[in-house]
């Protein structure tokens, strides 16, 4: 193994374990609402791209990288949309109480940090990413069913918002529309940067590989 391959072994590793504390430490407070919550979804996801990279990167079985691959650039872009989320909405536009309650905790500190940083910084500079340029549409397609999944079950008020631009009885339609446009065009940018900075990053490693 190179020296870069075993980097992103260790960052997965440590993203796998600190995944899984965070999603102990989540589950031994409330269960019932975990899976509402896109933070949840994302680190989920991102823990089993983690385990599948550690386990299946080098088979020699192309579809099965290809999965790899996949997994592991939806688990990166879903928890870049996190911490994004959070550190640019809100923690600035909300109240102090809001700010522990995101961050106050250990699962809160780990979710949405600790490991986006992780999971992002291995993805982008240490691995070989997805090969396509319609790539986004991963990230774009499970948020979009995640949005529609949220907006229906408030809607018929089989659960309680996981966030407040999803409270469908509290906002008028225009604004969640607008809402819902917003966060789309959100994970979209982070899928195009975060696949274009992947590309990048392995062009320049593998020019640097063949000289």
């Amino acid at each position: 193994m190179t020296k870069r391959q075993n980097i992103a072994l260790i960052l997965n590793i440590a993203a796998l374990v600190l995944g899984c504390v965070g999603i102990v430490f989540r589950l031994s407070r409330s269960f019932e609402d975990f899976f509402l919550y896109y933070t949840q979804i994302s680190n989920v996801i991102a823990v089993i791209s983690s385990g599948m990279f550690i386990v299946f990167r080098n088979t020699g079985n192309a579809r099965l990288e290809a999965a790899v691959r996949s997994a592991r650039y939806l688990g990166a872009c879903m928890l870049t949309m996190t911490f994004l989320v959070v550190m640019c909405i809100f923690v600035p536009f909300g109240t102090p109480e809001t700010t522990r309650r995101l961050l106050g905790s250990v699962n809160g500190v780990l979710h949405h940090t600790i490991c986006p940083v992780l999971s992002v910084v291995s993805y982008i500079f240490f691995e070989d990413g997805e090969k396509t340029r319609r790539a986004p549409l991963i990230p774009f397609i499970a948020t979009a069913i995640y949005s529609f999944t949220v907006y229906t079950l408030n809607f018929l008020r089989l659960a309680p918002a996981p966030y407040p631009f999803f409270e469908v009885y509290d906002h008028p339609v225009w604004e969640l529309i607008a809402w819902f446009i917003g966060l789309m065009a959100m994970v979209t940018a982070i899928a195009v940067v975060v696949n274009a900075a992947n590309r990048g990053v392995n062009r320049r490693y593998n020019k640097e590989e063949h000289k």
